[in-house]
C-alpha cells in the first residue's frame, strides 16, 4: 500500500513530467515563427510597441493596412481598365489567401461601426463579416490566438453603460472627435440598426480564444502605447507565453492589468455552442454564391419576420446590392413580393429613415427601403443629396468622406453639386480630394481647382488630384495642356497616371501634341505610334492604350 510520503512524491513528479511536456510543447510550437498580422489607420505608437517588443527571431510582423493612395488595389485597376466604377468587393478580400495564417491580429484605429483614422484607409463590419465566412480568409479571422482591438467600443454592446447617450457625446467631443464623427458614433452604438459592435466580431473572428477590445472609450494610442509596454514586461518572453496558451480563454491577467481603469475586457470569438452561431451561419449563406438564389431569399425572407430584423439590415444591403429586386424571376421573384408586402416591416423602416441622422446607417436602411420598392427613386436621391450637403457643411473627416463616397456609389449625385458646394480646404486634402473624386461633380470648375492641386506640396494631394482627374475624361484642349507641364512631376506614379491619361485621349490635337512633346518627347513619340497604328486600322499596343497605371 503506497505510503502518504510516496504519494506526495508521486504527485511532485507528475507535476514535473507536466511542466517538462508543456516546455516541450512550447519548444515545438516556438520552432517557427509567429506571425502579427496589424491593421494600422490612425497612430503609430500602437504597433511601434509590438514592433519592439517582439523580436524578430520569434514574430514577423505584417502590416496588411493598405495605403489609401490610387493604386490601391487591383479590383479598381481593373474596374478602370473596363470604364466601370470599382466593385463593391472589399479589399480585405485581396490579402486573404491559404498561406497566410495569422497568430495575432491588431487593429489600431478609430472606431464607429468601421475601423478609420488618420491613414484615411477604412475597413466596415460588413467588410469584415463578408470575409470572415470565406474559407481562404481563416488565416485572418478563425485561426489567430488573439486579437486586439484597439479603438473604442470595439466591444460594446448595445446596452446603455454608466453614461447616457448624451454624456457619451461629450466624452466623444472631450476625446478629440469632430461633433459630426462624434454623433454618428453614438447613434451607431446604441441605435436598433445591425447587431451590437461585440456580437458583430465576436462573429467575424469566431472561434477566437481571446479577443481584447474596449466597451466604451479607447485610450489613444500615446496612452495606450506606455500600457502595451507595460503588459509585455510583464508577461515576459511573449513567444513562449503565446505557445503555452494556445487556444485557452484563460483570461490575460498580465493585459487587464496593464489597462486597469480602462474599458478594456477580454471575450471569445463566437462558439459553435453559442446561441448566435445559427445566425452567423444565415449570414455567410447569404453571401455563398454557389447557393441558389431562391434559397438565400428564403433566408432573408425568415430574417425579415424576426422582431429584430432591423438588426441584419447591413447584411441584406449588401445583399440586395449584388442582387436587385428588378433581376429576380420566378420563385426568387415570388418570395421578394411577399417581403415586400410585410407592411410592418415597412413602416418601421420607414420611420426609422426619417428619425435617423446621416449616417451609413441610415443610408444603407434607405437603400434597402428602395430595393423592396417602399421608396421611390426620386425620393432616395432626395435624401441622398440632402445627406451629401449636410456632410459637406461638416468638418473634413475620414469617415464623412466614407459616407460620400457609400451615397456616391448608392446614387450618383454629381450633377447636384457644383463647386461652390465644396469646402476651400476641399482641394488642399487627400481626404478633400477623395471625396471629390467620389461625388465627380459635373461642374467644369472642378477640374481647374484639381489642376491646381498638382502643384500642392503634398504628394499624396498630388496623386488624388491626377487621379480623379483622370475619371472626368475626356478634358479639354487647354486642361491638356496643363497637364502636360506635370509630365516630368514627382512621384513615378503621378507621371505614370498623367502618361496613361495621355493615351486614354489620344487623338490629341496639334496643340497638346506639341505640348506634350516640350516635356516629354519619348511618350509624344508613343502617342504618334498609337495614332498612326489606329488610322491604319491595326490594333492598338496591348498594355499600351488601355491599362491602368
Amino acid at each position: 500500500m503506497p505510503t502518504r510520503t510516496s504519494l506526495a512524491s508521486l504527485a511532485a513528479l507528475r507535476a514535473l513530467l507536466a511542466l517538462a511536456l508543456a516546455a516541450l510543447f512550447a519548444a515545438e510550437a516556438r520552432a517557427a515563427r509567429f506571425t502579427v498580422c496589424t491593421f494600422s489607420f490612425n497612430s503609430p505608437d500602437e504597433l511601434a510597441v509590438f514592433r519592439a517588443r517582439l523580436p524578430p527571431a520569434d514574430f514577423d510582423v505584417v502590416d496588411l493596412t493598405p495605403a489609401l493612395l490610387p493604386t490601391q488595389t487591383a479590383h479598381a485597376a481593373r474596374a478602370e481598365r473596363e470604364g466601370k466604377r470599382a466593385p463593391d468587393s472589399p479589399w480585405l478580400l485581396e490579402l486573404c489567401r491559404p498561406a497566410l495564417r495569422c497568430d495575432v491580429v491588431v487593429h489600431s484605429a478609430e472606431f464607429a461601426g468601421r475601423f478609420f483614422g488618420a491613414y484615411g484607409a477604412s475597413l466596415s463590419l460588413q467588410d469584415m463579416e463578408e470575409a470572415s465566412c470565406q474559407p481562404r480568409c481563416a488565416g485572418l479571422f478563425s485561426t489567430p490566438r488573439e486579437v486586439f482591438l484597439l479603438a473604442c467600443n470595439t466591444l460594446a454592446t448595445k446596452d446603455q453603460d454608466s453614461r447616457t447617450p448624451r454624456e457619451y457625446l461629450e466624452i466623444l467631443l472631450e476625446h478629440g472627435f469632430d461633433r459630426s464623427s462624434a454623433e454618428r458614433a453614438v447613434e451607431m452604438r446604441y441605435g436598433p440598426l445591425g447587431p451590437s459592435f461585440r456580437e458583430s466580431l465576436r462573429r467575424a473572428f469566431a472561434g477566437v480564444p481571446r479577443i481584447y477590445g474596449f466597451t466604451s472609450v479607447a485610450p489613444h494610442g500615446e496612452y495606450s502605447a506606455p500600457r502595451l509596454e507595460r503588459y509585455f514586461r510583464a508577461k515576459g518572453d511573449y513567444a513562449s507565453w503565446l505557445a503555452l496558451a494556445g487556444r485557452s480563454e484563460t483570461p490575460n491577467r498580465e493585459l487587464l492589468a496593464a489597462f486597469a481603469g480602462t474599458d478594456l475586457v477580454q471575450i471569445p470569438g463566437l462558439r459553435p455552442s453559442d446561441p448566435g452561431a445559427a445566425d452567423r451561419d444565415r449570414i455567410c449563406a447569404l453571401y455563398d454564391e454557389r447557393r441558389g438564389l431562391p434559397e438565400r431569399m428564403r433566408i432573408v425572407q425568415q430574417l425579415m419576420a424576426r422582431e429584430d430584423f432591423l438588426a441584419f439590415v447591413p447584411t441584406m444591403e449588401v445583399f440586395f446590392n449584388r442582387h436587385p429586386a428588378q433581376l429576380l424571376q420566378g420563385e426568387a421573384r415570388q418570395v421578394f413580393l411577399a417581403m415586400q408586402a410585410r407592411e410592418d416591416a415597412r413602416s418601421r423602416v420607414l420611420e426609422l429613415v426619417r428619425d435617423l441622422g446621416v449616417s451609413t446607417s441610415r443610408l444603407e436602411l434607405a437603400h434597402l427601403a428602395h430595393h423592396l420598392e417602399w421608396m421611390t427613386a426620386d425620393e432616395f436621391r432626395a435624401l441622398a443629396v440632402d445627406s451629401a450637403m449636410q456632410l459637406l457643411a461638416q468638418p473634413l473627416t475620414s469617415e464623412a468622406v466614407d459616407i460620400v463616397c457609400e451615397i456616391s456609389k448608392h446614387q450618383p449625385i454629381g450633377d447636384a453639386i457644383v463647386l461652390d458646394d465644396l469646402p476651400e480646404k476641399t482641394f488642399r486634402e487627400p481626404e478633400g480630394i477623395r471625396m471629390v473624386d467620389c461625388l465627380r461633380p459635373a461642374d467644369r470648375r472642378v477640374s481647374e481647382r484639381l489642376l491646381a492641386a498638382l502643384d500642392d506640396l503634398d504628394v499624396t494631394v498630388r496623386l488624388w488630384a491626377a487621379y480623379a482627374l483622370s475619371h472626368r475624361m475626356p478634358l479639354d484642349e487647354a486642361t491638356m495642356v496643363r497637364l502636360a507641364r506635370h509630365l516630368r512631376a514627382e512621384p513615378a506614379e503621378l507621371r505614370e497616371r498623367l502618361a496613361w491619361m495621355f493615351r486614354m485621349q489620344s487623338p490629341l490635337s496639334d496643340t497638346v501634341r506639341r505640348a506634350v512633346a516640350r516635356h516629354d518627347p519619348r511618350l509624344a513619340e508613343q502617342l504618334a505610334g498609337l495614332e498612326k497604328s489606329s488610322q491604319a486600322g491595326g490594333a492598338r499596343p496591348r498594355g499600351r492604350r488601355g491599362r491602368e497605371p
